[in-house]
């Protein structure tokens, strides 16, 4: 039984490494991610008949500024939720180059609070990737993408991709 085990073992980590059990290249599926991230913003997945769209202010921006973009939200299911738009930053969750960051602590503020019924869309509503979210932005090429739970319904936004420029030494 051991010899069989090491047998199947063998073949499973041969197909592994020749790239039998992937068809797609790894560089070529990163590339079409980032291809994707860099093209028009377009709609994220449905969840529960939500989307939401992240739209970055500029894709190039320079060492120490803050990154800022604007997220649109719509609904197309038939459930109502209830959205607090003045919280953004609170209630979301931001992917920066693969890795999720949310808000160091929930902030409970009597604020108003926006019905999202079935054919509302929202647009243009601020974010930006505030120094709170413990993000390291470094130069070069990043891909950003924003979570919203509204209600316990978690939908992501599309991927975006943003460039920060190196600070050139003076000659």
């Amino acid at each position: 039984m051991t010899a069989q085990r090491s047998i199947y073992v063998m073949t499973l980590l041969l197909a592994f490494v020749t790239g039998q059990g992937c068809k797609t290249p790894l560089g070529e599926l990163i590339a079409s991610q980032d291809s994707y991230a860099w093209s028009e913003p377009t709609w994220g997945e449905a969840a529960e008949g939500l989307q939401c769209r992240l739209r970055p202010d500029k894709r190039i921006w320079q060492t120490g500024e803050t990154p800022t973009f604007k997220i649109d939200v719509k609904n197309h299911g038939q459930r109502m939720f209830a959205f607090p738009p003045s919280h953004i930053q609170q209630i979301c969750r931001i992917q920066f180059d693969g890795k999720w960051y949310r808000w160091p602590s929930p902030v409970m503020i009597d604020s108003a609070v926006w019905p999202l019924a079935s054919g509302v869309q929202f647009d243009d509503i601020p974010i930006t990737l505030h120094e709170q979210f413990g993000i390291s932005i470094t130069p070069g090429r990043h891909v950003v993408r924003v979570a919203l739970v509204l209600e316990g319904v978690q939908v992501v936004s599309n991927p975006v991709g943003i460039k920060i420029l190196a600070i050139n030494p003076k000659n």
